[in-house]
């Protein structure tokens, strides 16, 4: 079956001197085929899955996975092709799938069961005992003993080494060099995750008043985001910058649990963290309870007009390790009080937060302070946070697609200050 990304994904293995790529992280999986199931989220230490791809665009993409998921594969492509191959190689997964094999005499047939056999002419070779057994078959079916692979995970390799000897090459760098360069398909897909982006930070907002519990707007939020088919970050929904000490804020990168209800004058940073359709919605935005002060307003304002100028710059040939120090000497310029204080991160997203296309470890100081060059087709997320201490923090974060002509916004939410009433706005309803 057509599929851009392996198109892209087999270009850049010829490029490496790769003849193969076995995947079994479950992004590069869900990247290479579409497949995924809810075996995925245990996050167990060994896969439920793998895609193997060759250089060859003559040879076949394929899938392996328990001879049990059949029917999740019928699911995922009942409404189209979500899940792309060109053969499936199969393995017993614990006893599920020798169980599954027995068939019940009372059980009558469904559609479920026929939409699996409906593949079942995509299915080579014989079930194996398990996922590295599989792998192992199939190199050896497809001719690839002694040639140049490349695996995701090392194990893998040294599992299927004695049966299919190879020459393993690290395939992980490469795989975040694939993925972070978006093709048209997902760029399409990520515009209607932006939307719900938008809607989910609305829905954010009008949960804030004057007493609310913040635990009780998390609970709001995760709510929403559940019944419109977003996986939240975790059981908070979201992130929160700090939390309040009396009537002094604490600033925190990440999230600390609400320890009173919120009050007037209170500072609210609001990043709303979830997965739609595989893509990660990362979308910042500041709240203020009541009326801000002209003086957090000027503030928020001056931090807007910086980051739009950083948004500027988010053009293919630019490296993202620019961009802090426009920040900086934009706040520095308007007498904002330790404009240090700026933190700014260009990374890229998708099916994780940060895809960052660096050698590992990438997530480090050293990754930010040598940034990598923007290409078209990336997307970027384009995040901003000012640890003010005397008017307190002040936070927004965007994504953008790399285009030739300009950046393109994949959220519509305006990058105001958001300031939320003494009295509960009537939230947008959950199927809105």
């Amino acid at each position: 079956m057509a599929n851009a990304r392996v198109a892209r994904l087999r270009a850049m293995l010829a490029a490496e001197g790769m003849d193969a790529v076995v995947l079994s992280h479950p992004h590069d999986v869900r990247y290479a085929t579409g497949y995924h199931s809810v075996l995925e989220r245990w996050t167990q230490m060994e896969p439920f899955a793998a895609a193997i791809v060759f250089a060859d665009p003559t040879k076949p993409s394929i899938l392996v996975i328990p001879e049990a998921n059949l029917g999740i594969v019928a699911v995922l492509n009942r409404d189209g092709p979500e899940c792309t191959f060109d053969e499936i190689r199969t393995f017993d997964m614990l006893n599920f799938c020798e169980v599954s094999r027995y068939v019940d005499p009372d059980r009558p047939g469904s559609r479920l069961a026929d939409d699996a056999m409906a593949i079942a002419g995509a299915i080579k070779g014989t079930c194996q005992s398990d996922i590295a057994a599989a792998v192992a078959a199939t190199i050896v079916d497809h001719g690839l003993t002694g040639c140049t692979i490349g695996f995701d995970e090392h194990r893998l390799s040294a599992a299927a080494m004695s049966s299919a000897p190879h020459v393993y090459r690290d395939a992980l760098d490469l795989m975040m060099r694939v993925r972070v360069v978006k093709t048209p398909d997902e760029l399409a897909r990520y515009r209607t995750v932006g939307r719900m982006a938008d809607r989910v930070i609305a829905h954010a907002g009008s949960l804030l008043h004057a007493g609310v519990d913040w635990n009780d707007v998390q609970a709001g939020i995760c709510d929403f985001m559940v019944r419109n088919r977003v996986i939240p970050v975790d059981e908070g929904a979201m992130l929160f910058g700090g939390s309040y000490d009396g009537d002094d804020f604490i600033p925190d990168l990440f999230r600390t649990a609400g320890n009173r209800a919120l009050r007037d004058g209170d500072i609210v940073i609001l990043e709303t963290q979830g997965v739609l359709d595989g893509f990660w919605i990362d979308i910042n935005r500041t709240a203020v309870i009541g009326t801000p002060t002209p003086e957090y307003q000027r503030l928020h304002d001056i931090l807007r007009d910086g980051f739009l100028k950083m948004v500027d710059m988010l053009r293919p040939g630019v490296s993202t390790n620019s961009l802090p120090a426009i920040g900086y000497e934009h706040l520095k310029a308007h007498g904002v009080a330790a404009p240090e204080k700026l933190l700014v991160v260009a990374h890229g997203i998708g099916l994780m937060p940060l895809e960052i296309p660096l050698p590992y470890p990438a997530a480090g100081l050293s990754g930010v302070k040598q940034g990598f060059v923007m290409e078209e087709g990336m997307l970027i997320s384009l995040d901003s946070l000012f640890f003010g201490a005397k008017l307190g923090p002040c936070h927004m974060e965007n994504v953008y697609a790399i285009t030739a002509t300009g950046p393109e916004p994949m959220y519509a939410a305006p990058l105001e200050l958001i300031v939320a009433g003494k009295t509960s706005a009537p939230p947008e309803p959950a199927f809105a």
